[in-house]
């Protein structure tokens, strides 16, 4: 059985996200695990007198995230979930972070799910300030971004980016091959390329790709850059009509530069589309 884990701030964004995850593994036997943190912020507590009135505020706090967690479920249990699926919320203390750390402490998971938008009225931002934190943070499994407005549609055609510069681990693979293998999709490897061929680590590389997704239909695709890789991805994913994008995140990636602080905003880098991110195995 799967173990997912979907943060939720109880916002449209996070229960669309708790919608797409449920669709994704539908007929897939899954326990999904809600997770609320909430967090007393040192502007709550200037505001508070007394110690007696900041145990009130955070009971009060507390009380609120189990509260509202439990109108979640509820919601859930309407939609009339698959059969395969089980529900538990967890309500933590602390920054998301500190509290999805300690929710993968304590279990393992297979997946991650976080639903994003970028900050109002800043649309060359591509995730959202609570997204960046947890892509840059947590390595512990895959993490699935959900943007706004990304309602689950039939999953037939997955990109996965790559430089062919490194070698590939089946650990960083399986994610992308049991997802097409459940959804009977293509993978279609992505390159783009500063010069047309392949150098021999590249070559040798890709070919080690092969061998993981020979189980599942897959094809090559070498793309000029266009002036820049955010541009190439983006016309490639438009033009085949990609269902899902998918990167691994190791040191000096493309992933690693799009979720620094200092370049983010001058990135032009937005998709539509769920965007899975892999942690590296090395």
């Amino acid at each position: 059985m799967k173990r997912i884990l979907i943060p939720t701030d109880f916002s449209e964004n996070a229960w669309n996200t708790i919608l797409y995850a449920m669709q994704l593994y539908g007929d897939v036997s899954c326990e999904f695990y809600i997770l609320n943190s909430f967090d007393v912020t040192p502007v709550q507590l200037i505001s508070t007198v007394s110690s007696q009135r900041v145990g009130h505020y955070y009971e009060a706090v507390k009380m609120k995230s189990a509260q509202t967690l439990e109108m979640v479920m509820a919601d859930i249990i309407n939609s009339n979930p698959d059969e395969k699926h089980v529900f538990k919320s967890i309500s933590k203390p602390g920054t998301l972070i500190e509290a999805m750390e300690e929710s993968i402490n304590e279990n393992h998971f297979d997946m991650i799910i976080i639903g994003t938008k970028g900050a109002t009225g800043a649309k060359e931002v591509f995730l959202g300030s609570n997204t960046q934190k947890v892509i840059r943070n947590i390595d512990a499994c895959p993490i699935l971004v959900v943007p706004e407005d990304s309602f689950f549609d039939n999953i037939t055609e997955i990109a996965f980016a790559t430089d062919f510069e490194r070698m590939y681990y089946n650990s960083e693979i399986k994610p992308i091959v049991d997802l097409a293998k459940s959804h009977n999709a293509t993978v279609r490897m992505i390159h783009v390329y500063d010069t047309p061929k392949l150098n021999q680590i590249q070559r040798y590389n890709s070919n080690n790709l092969e061998h993981y997704f020979k189980s599942i239909p897959y094809d090559f695709h070498v793309i000029p850059d266009f002036s820049t890789i955010e541009r190439a991805i983006q016309a490639f994913i438009e033009e085949l009509e990609i269902d899902m994008l998918v990167m691994i995140n190791y040191k000096h990636s493309f992933i690693e530069r799009l979720t620094r602080e200092a370049v983010i905003k001058k990135i032009t880098f937005h998709t539509a589309i769920p965007f899975l991110i892999i942690p590296s195995d090395t």
